[in-house]
């Protein structure tokens, strides 16, 4: 991810980010998304000199209160526990479709408020690339899905494809909750061809059907609690912060980012695409990156801090799947006559 990519509240970006560390406002102020933000006051009293604090923490742990607290949300965990399409990753999500809907519809006004100039109009040819291999790629995930729910959601999604042709924004792509799709002009000279952008398409739709986006809005409270927990014990926040988001954020967001690389991969098989292309067009973000920001960092404090995967590490893998994905190629009868059962579906309508 490199120059600062744009980058919705619950988006995902194609390429590697690099987390900034920011000033604390207030060193008693937890901030949500969506620029709220939730302050406590914590004050700590001494009797008979005894350090209360640590008394009452201690007490607080083994209350009866708090065990009950304990048991109803592992209850809650577990009711919630959901598994990611193609990979089979378990994982807590509690947010629900309408409400994921929602915040993809309020993004998607900010992003055209805030492209409105710059976005391409739609009888330009990019526009039937776009969608001619994003129903290839839809009607594969909805044909692979075992997830009725899953289905329904996608189908009944208005669909709509924006390209931006903005010479500030560098390389980037990414698909909100609701079915927005955001092409920004400059990613496509490092597509080169449908294969490349298919690579792009695939990887952020695979962020949708997995419901990246959920999974993080739904550890929110989790990272809140447990920075409000790490203040009252410690009295720091900045490197209370930094401890959470490189123990629990980054390895979390990087993870998402190389299960959606590998549903993406998966779809374009199943789609009878040119997979090894995927390799291809991480080398040339790969080079792309080196020519705008130098040697890429390899540094352990670098990774450390980092959304996405390395670059290197990202076409490493993607050529450790290479024989699986030709198997899901042959299994899918992609090398005989054969059409998709919902390939004369269009899920566009400009």
């Amino acid at each position: 991810m490199l120059l600062k990519p744009f980058m919705s509240p619950i988006g995902h970006s194609i390429r590697q980010t690099a987390i900034k560390r920011t000033t604390v406002k207030a060193p008693n102020c937890i901030h949500r998304s969506f620029h709220k933000s939730t302050c406590f006051n914590y004050a700590y009293r001494r009797f008979n000199n005894a350090p209360a604090t640590q008394y009452n923490l201690i007490n607080l742990l083994y209350s009866r209160n708090t065990i009950y607290a304990g048991l109803g949300l592992a209850a809650f965990y577990v009711y919630n526990l959901d598994e990611a399409p193609f990979t089979g990753r378990l994982r807590c999500i509690w947010i629900p479709y309408w409400l994921e809907k929602k915040i993809g519809d309020y993004s998607y006004r900010q992003i055209l408020y805030q492209y409105q100039q710059n976005i391409v109009p739609v009888n330009d040819p990019v526009y039937s690339r776009i969608s001619n291999i994003m129903n290839q790629l839809l009607a594969s995930a909805i044909a692979g899905s075992k997830d009725q729910k899953q289905i329904e959601h996608l189908k009944s999604l208005k669909w709509a494809i924006h390209v931006i042709n903005d010479p500030k924004s560098p390389p980037n792509a990414f698909i909100l909750p609701n079915g927005k799709i955001f092409i920004f002009s400059s990613i496509l000279r490092i597509c080169q061809n449908d294969d490349g952008l298919a690579t792009v398409l695939s990887h952020e739709l695979s962020h949708q059907l997995a419901h990246h986006s959920s999974e993080q809005l739904s550890k929110q409270p989790l990272y809140i609690g447990l920075s409000t927990l790490l203040y009252a014990m410690t009295g720091i926040t900045t490197f209370n912060d930094l401890l959470i988001n490189g123990l629990l954020r980054m390895p979390s967001s990087r993870e998402m980012e190389s299960e959606a690389d590998h549903i993406g991969c998966e779809l374009m098989a199943r789609s009878c695409m040119n997979v090894k292309e995927s390799v291809n067009f991480w080398g040339r973000m790969n080079q792309w990156e080196q020519q705008t920001q130098g040697p890429a960092r390899e540094g352990a404090v670098q990774q450390f801090f980092s959304t996405h995967p390395n670059t290197q590490k990202r076409v490493h893998d993607i050529q450790s799947w290479l024989p699986d994905l030709e198997h899901i190629k042959e299994s899918s009868g992609c090398y005989e006559y054969r059409m998709f059962s919902d390939a004369s579906r269009n899920f566009f309508k400009h």
